[in-house]
């Protein structure tokens, strides 16, 4: 299994806003994963992780999500709260 584990910088004031725009993507997705917020750690931080069975998996994830017709909205709405940083990982589960 993989996981693909995503951290943006958020925009004072939009931390709620990104977690329910993240949290409400993976569900209408149907893909398994967490949102989480910083309780001791970076300010102005939120991470995203998504389980995927393989890179294949991964790769077809993508490529379906840019293929929503809402997802250039959501990209909008996305650049509005974010701000530039973060880090894109993709971590393999040791068995």
């Amino acid at each position: 299994m993989l996981v693909n584990r995503r951290t943006f910088v958020i925009k004072r004031g939009h931390i709620e806003d990104a977690a329910a725009m993240l949290a409400e993507g993976m569900r209408r997705m149907g893909v398994q994963g967490r949102v989480y917020l910083p309780e001791v750690g970076p300010f102005d931080v939120i991470a995203v992780e998504g389980e995927f069975e393989s890179l294949a998996a991964y790769e077809q994830f993508w490529s379906a999500w840019a293929a929503q017709p809402d997802t250039g909205a959501f990209m909008e709405r996305w650049y509005a709260i974010t701000e530039s940083g973060g880090a894109n990982e993709i971590w393999r589960l040791a068995e």
